[in-house]
């Protein structure tokens, strides 16, 4: 119950710059992961790069939206019902 009276009052403006510089770090560390994977030929580095580069991508979602994904938005935006009043 405590956490759900948290959420209510964050901005909305707070929850975009958060989730952007969240976004910019992981896009920018899966990008870079993921030139360092190929000229050194790391499989497994290669695998972590592109999930950094897919969480980077949830967060620019929350960005853009403006506020916290659920599990279901993040893990499958495909099949999530879209809450934006956008």
């Amino acid at each position: 119950m405590r956490f759900a009276s948290r959420l209510r009052t964050q901005s909305p403006r707070t929850v975009r710059i958060v989730a952007g510089l969240l976004a910019v770090a992981w896009l920018v560390g899966g990008a870079a992961a993921i030139v360092v994977a190929i000229s050194q030929s790391h499989l497994l580095l290669a695998v972590a790069a592109v999930a950094a580069v897919w969480y980077g991508a949830v967060w620019l979602r929350a960005a853009r939206l403006g506020r916290l994904l659920t599990p279901m938005e993040a893990l499958a935006p495909w099949r999530a019902k879209s809450h934006s009043d956008a």
